[in-house]
């Protein structure tokens, strides 16, 4: 096996572990355990747990973004629809290996491991992809210049942080369309509305 192999297994074990087990129970041993190597091999790889539990961050974070990936790079209102869209048929069919486990153990445990941080400048950066589209649409005409982008990106991300919770609760109710689809009908609504004017 290549370096760069072991350490993709190095990582892949240890997200199943923090599924398993959260952040704390991803150890040293048994992440080598999990990996068939011995404990002092992984300082081959990585030169300490930290740097493994940075990694695998990343890895969370790459599947965010696959998540929000769509037929059509359009920047549209539509285009941020199909990303939720998309984000509810993965919650659906990955089940427990959907990256909301992940995600929830690492915001639940990150600051013991001093990671809140790094944890705080990745969700922001995903939290900006949101509100970039809608920028990004309003240079080109194509979202009108009433809709304000950072309501656009935090509304969603209320929305997905639900899902995500409710993803790792069991809460299966929230994929109902009646609360999921409904919600989300009721957010992008209030986009498409315009602006309200206050009566006289």
């Amino acid at each position: 096996m290549t370096a760069e192999a072991r350490k993709r297994q190095i990582v892949e074990v240890t997200l199943d572990l923090i599924a398993k087990h959260g952040l704390r129970g991803a150890t040293m041993a048994r992440i080598a355990a999990g990996t068939g190597i011995r404990q002092a091999s992984l300082y081959t790889h990585f030169e300490n747990r930290r740097a493994i539990l940075l990694a695998a961050l990343d890895v969370v974070y790459e599947k965010i973004f696959a998540s929000r990936d769509t037929p059509s790079d359009e920047n549209s209102l539509e285009r941020l629809r199909q990303m939720c869209d998309h984000h509810l048929e993965l919650w659906a069919a990955q089940g427990e290996k959907h990256h909301a486990v992940q995600l929830m153990e690492f915001v639940s445990g990150a600051r013991s491991e001093g990671l809140a941080e790094i944890l705080a400048e990745k969700h922001t950066a995903s939290i900006e992809q949101y509100a970039q589209v809608v920028r990004d649409g309003q240079k080109e005409g194509k979202i009108p210049e009433y809709v304000d982008p950072d309501q656009v990106a935090w509304l969603i991300t209320g929305w997905a942080f639900a899902g995500d919770v409710s993803h790792l609760m069991g809460f299966t109710r929230f994929l109902d369309p009646a609360i999921s689809v409904h919600w989300l009908n009721i957010i992008f609504g209030s986009f498409e509305a315009g602006p309200s004017t206050p009566s006289a």
